[in-house]
């Protein structure tokens, strides 16, 4: 079964690199091949699933443990042992996959031969440069990477066993397979790294025009890959940044133009993340004014025909068109547009407010800040579905106190934080309750409907401790609630807030107060026998 699957080629030159990685000169190369051939014998190797150069098998050990081998650089393969090179474990998966093509004697006597160092240097390589040429692709070529990305793409499909795991196999085969194949200096690699991870978004959109997968393949087993694939580009800009970017990357930028502009129209799914994705691209990458005009010129001849289309990308148009308004200062055109969306598209608005946030232009921020505070309400009061607008507005929330922190405007956070509810209700509790105004603290519960009983019981004594009487009237209401259901669990309930206040009271000095005050409730509850029980049992009246 395995002779069929693997390339006798790409086995072999696996065994060529083992022998040039491990020495037989070497007590402990000795001993790991010796130990592997062990567990080979013993019939420790199971669950084997391999594609055309890969190989993934369970060792079963003192534990079991998950190997995977790469056949065309073995370095690349994995363990979950804890060593840190070459074990036994991959060696035993090894010896397992080469018994399909020879026998396993054959390489262990070969393995044990001496060779001349020339022999060594001539032979280590990778098994795939067995079979095609080395130079796959142009490094300063946009055109010819997204060629190899293709090809690899076909040969990934052709070797696609079952449809089942479609989305899966692209993330870990196909999208691991492009990495692997990176330029080796450190700037460009993480520029194809770049344009691999757009690829792959790409291609995963593709895939769901084709497939029509379910809404909880979308949500659970597709989206994480999306977002994954987000922030694998935001990781290697990042990484890029390190660099000074070589004049050969220029050429590509300007390719790369129309190649991120795929990201707007593929497919209608995921438009949050495609327009995400597509704002970081410009903002890291081609924020240059020759570039901005470009796009923003193109946008703007396409917008009006695309209002015509079925399916329309007319609002990712638009968003693009805001964004080269963002890129070149326009704050007030972006305000006008948003006026003619829907309250919807206030959360794309958001890598623009984080991207001025980390360059720390208070100045332009403070615009941003007025437009967020003055359309929140629109947000709020729109159909859009409670968890959804509660993830918005908790994050803007985040927004508004890093800048009130920022430039020292406590009162503006205050401010979003009335203005916001009831979605800002756990920001304003926080707030309130770490700037000690508990009396704002106890009007914000009652507000929003909250009985006593639902109400943090470590909060409520930290407030009576700190602020002895500010309790008294919520106390006293529900105390009225409490009578007014007439039953014997409802009287007892009413007792026991009755202790706490009585122990404020007396922690008042006004005693007196309290006295008149149960008197006067005993007085007028009088018919309802059961309550004056408890009242007696608590110890509040006397006969």
């Amino acid at each position: 079964m395995l002779g069929r699957e693997l390339s006798k080629e790409f086995v072999l030159g696996a065994g060529e690199q083992i022998k040039q990685l491990l020495s037989p000169q070497d007590e402990h190369d000795r001993n790991v091949v010796k130990k592997g051939l062990i567990l080979y014998r013993q019939g420790s190797i199971y669950n084997v699933s391999t594609t055309s150069h890969t190989v993934s098998a369970k060792v079963q050990d003192v534990t079991s443990v998950q190997v995977e081998l790469d056949l065309d650089d073995f370095v690349m393969s994995t363990c979950t042992c804890p060593a840190p090179s070459i074990c036994r474990h991959r060696i035993a998966a090894f010896l397992y996959v080469y018994a399909s093509v020879d026998r396993v004697g054959t390489f262990v006597d070969l393995w044990k031969e001496e060779k001349p160092i020339e022999d060594v240097l001539k032979h280590v390589q990778k098994a795939s440069s067995l079979l095609k040429p080395e130079k796959e692709y142009e490094d300063s070529s946009l055109a010819s990477w997204i060629a190899f990305f293709d090809r690899e793409f076909d040969s990934w499909s052709a070797q696609l066993s079952s449809p089942n795991q479609l989305f899966q196999s692209l993330f870990h085969h196909y999208y691991s397979a492009l990495k692997k194949k990176a330029p080796k200096s450190p700037e460009m690699k993480q520029f194809f790294i770049v344009q691999a991870s757009v690829t792959v978004f790409i291609k995963i959109l593709q895939l769901i025009n084709e497939t029509k997968p379910t809404d909880y393949m979308l949500q659970h087993i597709i989206y994480p890959y999306i977002d994954q694939l987000s922030d694998n580009v935001a990781i290697a800009i990042s990484e890029m940044k390190r660099y000074a970017l070589p004049f050969a990357l220029d050429p590509l930028l300007v390719d790369s133009v129309e190649r991120f502009r795929e990201l707007l129209f593929t497919s209608k799914q995921y438009q949050y993340e495609r327009s995400n994705l597509y704002q970081l691209l410009w903002i890291e990458l081609l924020r240059r004014d020759k570039f901005i005009n470009i796009e923003r010129e193109w946008l703007e001849e396409h917008l009006e025909d695309e209002k015509n289309h079925e399916p329309s990308f007319a609002v990712e148009m638009e968003t693009a068109l805001m964004h080269m308004d963002f890129l070149q200062s326009r704050d007030e055109n972006i305000f006008e547009t948003m006026k003619k969306l829907s309250p919807s598209a206030l959360p794309f608005t958001f890598h623009w407010v984080e991207d001025i946030m980390k360059k720390k232009n208070w100045k332009r921020m403070s615009g941003w800040m007025s437009y967020m505070m003055d359309n929140s309400t629109e947000y709020i009061n729109s159909d859009l579905p409670f968890e959804e607008k509660r993830q918005v507005i908790r994050y803007m929330m985040q927004l508004i106190k890093q800048y009130s922190k920022a430039t020292n405007d406590e009162k503006l956070f205050e401010r979003a934080c009335r203005n916001m509810l009831p979605l800002s209700y756990a920001e304003y509790h926080d707030f309130l309750l770490d700037k000690e105004q508990y009396r704002t603290w106890i009007e914000l519960q009652t507000l929003l409907g909250f009985s006593i009983e639902e109400m943090d019981t470590y909060v409520l004594r930290d407030i009576e401790k700190s602020e002895p009487g500010v309790l008294l009237p919520l106390y006293v209401k529900t105390v009225k609630h409490e009578i007014s259901m007439k039953t014997r669990e409802n009287y007892k309930m009413a007792v026991r807030y009755l202790k706490r206040m009585k122990s404020q009271y007396k922690k008042l000095k006004r005693e007196e107060v309290w006295e008149n005050y149960i008197l006067q409730l005993s007085d007028e509850h009088k018919r309802l026998r059961a309550f004056q029980e408890e009242l007696k049992k608590g110890k509040l009246i006397h006969d």
